[in-house]
């Protein structure tokens, strides 16, 4: 038993750490728990630029962020769909700045290691010195999901959810 929650601190404590947030407000990474399929990965710069990323993440790269662990090398992509920046207009950007520093508050969550639930949309959020490793449907924090949302109305790229690797329209 011992043995078993040291392992637990350990992957907790290698898998959870944020080392590429210098120079950003947040990075967020919505994807399929069951598939590599239809990811969206989201980078807000300090300097308000916006770059989104949709596509297919190699399965390495999924199986490590699945098991509640980020990859060193960053999101690594089988095949790119779409990609588009922009720069955040001054307002929303402030929006975005205020909802993160609420989120900030919070204690970083990391639900990934302990189990997944293999047919959700998985959320790896990370802002600043903190990350948040949820299945959003799992995790009723109302500020975290209202950041989550600015986000998608911000984006360029529409960021929707993945049924059986089928995008589907927000109603």
């Amino acid at each position: 038993m011992r043995d078993y929650i040291l392992c637990i601190f350990i992957f907790a404590m290698c898998g959870c750490t944020n080392k590429y947030h210098d120079g950003f407000l947040c990075r967020y990474l919505y994807f399929q728990t069951s598939t590599n399929k239809n990811a969206f990965w989201v980078e807000v710069k300090e300097n308000r630029s916006m770059k989104v990323t949709f596509g297919d993440i190699t399965w390495a790269c999924y199986k490590t962020i699945k098991h509640g662990r980020f990859p060193d090398k960053g999101i690594e992509w089988d095949r790119i769909k779409d990609k588009d920046s922009i720069t955040v207009d001054s307002l929303t950007y402030k929006q975005l700045e205020n909802l993160a520093s609420e989120v900030r508050k919070r204690k970083s969550v990391n639900t990934f290691i302990v189990t997944i639930d293999y047919d959700a949309m998985g959320t790896v959020l990370f802002i600043k010195d903190k990350y948040y490793y949820v299945v959003m449907g799992d995790y009723k924090d109302k500020t975290t999901q209202n950041f989550i949302k600015k986000l998608r109305e911000t984006s360029p790229i529409p960021i929707r959810a993945s049924v059986g690797s089928v995008l589907q329209n927000y109603d």
